[in-house]
Parts: C-alpha cells; sequence; structure tokens
C-alpha cells in the first residue's frame, strides 16, 4: 500500500506545465473532475488495477494532494471517447499513472508507459517502487531509468493470478483473521517475510509506519494467520490491497521450520475463503522464480491471468 509521502513539492501549474512539454502535449496532470473517467478507466481490468480503485473507492480523487501524491493522464484522441463512465457519459482518458510513493500504470502499454517516465523526471521525485503490468512498467523504466532513479532490484516477470471457483484442496480450519492481541506475535513474523522479499528490515526505517499499517490492517480483518499452541506465527497472510471488486493477497509466509511440510496450500485455501467475504476476485502476483510459491498458488486454484513487474528502488 501506499504510505510513504514521496519527496517532491506538490502540484502546481508549473509541474503541469513541466508534464506537459517533457511529452509534447500528450501527458497531463489529472484534476478532481476527472475522477469518473479514471473511475471508468480502472474499472476495465479490475485485478490488474486492484490497487487503483481501492484508492478511488476509499474516496481518493484524481487530483493532486498535499502530500504531492497526483495522477498523470494521457487523453484519447480528439473526437474518440475513453471508457464509458457510471453515468454512461465517455471519459476522455485512455490511460493513467500513479505517483505515490509507488508509480502504478493504468491500463497503459508500453509505449503509453514510456511517455508518464518522460513526464515524471521533470518532477524529481524519488519512488519506491514501480510496479504493475509488465508492459508499461517496462516503458516507464526505460525513460525514469534516465534521471536520478536507480534500480536496487528488478523483477520483471510476476505471474499475475487469480482463483476462479472453490479451493482444489481443503482449506486448513485453524487458520483465521488474526486477534487484536496477537499484533506482539505477528510482528516479528510480518517482519520477517518483509526482510526475506525485500532484503532489509522494515523496523530498522519507517518502524512507526510499518507498525501502525499491520495495526490496520488486524483492526480491519485483513490480517491471517494460524498459531501453533503456544501462540507462535505458523502462517500468516494480509489482504494487502482490497476494492470492492477484487482483494490482492500478500505477505504470505510460511515459519521456516513448517516449510515443505505440505502446509502453505490448505493455508492459502482458508486465506481464499476468508478473502471472498471482502470481494468476489481474489488474486495475487509472485516472482516467477519462487518456483515453490507459483506451484502451491497452482495446486490451490490459482491461474495465470497476467503479468506484473516490479522496479525496486
Amino acid at each position: 500500500m501506499d504510505r510513504i509521502l514521496p519527496r517532491g513539492l506538490p502540484w502546481s501549474r508549473s509541474a503541469d506545465d513541466s508534464v506537459r512539454r517533457a511529452t509534447g502535449g500528450l501527458v497531463r496532470i489529472l484534476t478532481d473532475e476527472d475522477t469518473p473517467a479514471l473511475q471508468a478507466l480502472a474499472a476495465q481490468d479490475p485485478v490488474a488495477n486492484c490497487f487503483v480503485e481501492s484508492l478511488l473507492q476509499g474516496g481518493r480523487l484524481a487530483g493532486t494532494r498535499q502530500s504531492g501524491s497526483l495522477f498523470l493522464g494521457v487523453d484519447a484522441p480528439h473526437g474518440q471517447a475513453g471508457p464509458t463512465t457510471a453515468g454512461g457519459s465517455g471519459g476522455s482518458l485512455t490511460a493513467a499513472c500513479w505517483a505515490g510513493s509507488n508509480v502504478v500504470p493504468v491500463e497503459a502499454d508500453r509505449g503509453i508507459g514510456a511517455l508518464f517516465g518522460q513526464a515524471l523526471l521533470p518532477l524529481r521525485r524519488r519512488f519506491a517502487s514501480v510496479y504493475g503490468p509488465q508492459e508499461a512498467v517496462r516503458g516507464i523504466w526505460s525513460e525514469l531509468s534516465t534521471g536520478i532513479q536507480r534500480a536496487r532490484d528488478v523483477r520483471d516477470e510476476q505471474p499475475l493470478m487469480v482463483i476462479e471457483g472453490e479451493p482444489q484442496v481443503p482449506p486448513h480450519p485453524e487458520v483465521r483473521p488474526t486477534r487484536p492481541e496477537e499484533f506482539t506475535a505477528l510482528l516479528p513474523a510480518a517482519a520477517a517475510m518483509f526482510e526475506e522479499e525485500l532484503g532489509f528490515s522494515p523496523l530498522l526505517n519507517g518502524a512507526v509506519q510499518y507498525r501502525l499499517r499491520l495495526e490496520e490492517l488486524i483492526q480491519r480483518g485483513h490480517s491471517v494467520v494460524l498459531t501453533a499452541p503456544d501462540g507462535r506465527i505458523r502462517f500468516k497472510a494480509d489482504l494487502g490491497v482490497v476494492s470492492r471488486d477484487c482483494t490482492q493477497i500478500q505477505g504470505v509466509w510460511v515459519h521456516p521450520s513448517e516449510r515443505g511440510r505440505g502446509l502453505a496450500a490448505p493455508a492459502m485455501a482458508a486465506v481464499v475463503h476468508h478473502a471472498r467475504t471482502v470481494a468476489p476476485r481474489v488474486s495475487l502476483y509472485v516472482n516467477a522464480y519462487n518456483t515453490p510459491a507459483v506451484r502451491t498458488y497452482e495446486r490451490v486454484g490459482f491461474t495465470r491471468v497476467g503479468t506484473f513487474s516490479t522496479i525496486l528502488m
């Protein structure tokens, strides 16, 4: 989730002018009036655009906020309508891009992604990551990498997966939402997962934000665990991104002593059941090189519907 405020100045007319000049007028900074068209654009693919839909459904409008977060947009050619809004009128947007602490494209191909990368350069901001559909991310990074950003890790192929129907393995009966009093037990497990995935502990920098995020997941019922009799966390997962249409499972972790013992698949099946009490579609994305995880998700019943990429900075 987008929790860390981006470095850089909030929106200004000069920022919008810079974006337009950098892209020959093809990209602009969106305003609140673009919200219906942006909502319609994101709704074209509720799985790939789950993060942006979660922002918009949570009350975020398309215009820039004091934090400096903003949406970029590319309009359909003159005379062509964009996606139809809920009210039935044609929007003008053909693609968009969120720029907060992370950069997330919406309905962009590689060429439009490159335009977004060009648009971000004059803003001279630092981002934690670029992630989303592979071709759009590749396009953004082809331009953004020529500026001040440097990649710490490039995860070029990440299968985007969805499960249709019931899980193909019985769910573990003891997997359940995390209780508030289990925060102390969950924190080291969550931090261990984070460090395994990203290579550094979230408790070294930004510890307050990380703890607040974990508390929020618990309070919302979006943290799921399996515990041992002594309270130790055997398995954990998060509904990391949630919209009305889709949940995106993140933060999956099995205690090292439990790995290779057949726990992950039934535990994930239970997470799917819980996620469907929140939204009808259940998705995740995973590094293609993580073969054990991919096989586990396939065993549960997840199938690949696309490919994401992530650039970590």
